[in-house]
């Protein structure tokens, strides 16, 4: 029995290579898309999403100078940084509901995406577990559909609804505001939660009574 038998076609390295180019271009792809989403989903769910190092001036031996360094950069950090990550998030989430639902007005695909973000910041903040779950739905529920049907993407309409985000810059500018403004709120209210929480714990623990030394009583 020869080699014929089994591949009557034959066995050439150009169709190997023919065959397993989309396949490479494919795992490429998934693998640098999935990345992303593990990245982008656990930054987004989480309730704390800056993490500077400030050890150094906090051991700072002035008080006013802590003070002022501590409010600079909490400034930059909502003020200044903030609208640029939350731009991203808008925009990321945008991007995929206009592959989703290429047919849906973009001005949808806005209210949408903005209710999913904020959604996501809300459930940060009660439990973070949550917040991972909700965040990763839908980037992993676009991979999903592409492997089952890829033909369900329709890409030349999802970019012509991209298109008409020109046309919608106030709506785009008023969703990110009001994204800016919930979180401050929920800062603003998980600092006050955790005061009061710990108003609580102070007052509910028992008060020990203070004995005074018993001296021994010498014979």
């Amino acid at each position: 029995m020869e080699i014929k038998d089994f591949f009557p076609n034959g066995l050439h390295l150009n169709d190997a290579f023919t065959l397993l180019e989309p396949v490479a271009l494919y795992i490429l792809g998934m693998s640098i898309y999935t990345l992303f989403v593990f990245k982008f989903y656990r930054f987004l769910a989480s309730k704390d999403i800056f993490n500077f190092d400030l050890s150094r001036y906090e051991a700072s031996r002035y008080r006013a100078v802590r003070v002022v360094v501590d409010t600079a950069f909490y400034i930059a950090k909502y003020l200044f940084i903030f609208p640029v990550v939350a731009f991203f998030w808008f925009a990321a989430f945008t991007v995929l509901l206009s592959f989703l639902a290429p047919d849906r007005p973009f001005s949808d695909i806005l209210l949408v995406a903005l209710a999913v973000v904020g959604t996501i910041r809300i459930s940060a903040y009660l439990t973070e577990d949550l917040s991972r779950d909700l965040a990763k739905i839908l980037p992993f529920a676009v991979l999903g559909i592409f492997i089952v049907n890829v033909s369900f993407f329709k890409t030349s309409e999802s970019f012509e609804v991209l298109r008409q985000a020109n046309a919608h810059r106030e709506s785009i500018l008023y969703f990110l505001m009001g994204l800016i403004v919930l979180e401050f709120a929920l800062r603003i209210s998980s600092a006050f939660a955790a005061d009061i929480k710990n108003v609580i714990l102070r007052h509910s623990r028992p008060s020990t009574p203070t004995t005074a030394p018993i001296e021994a009583h010498r014979e």
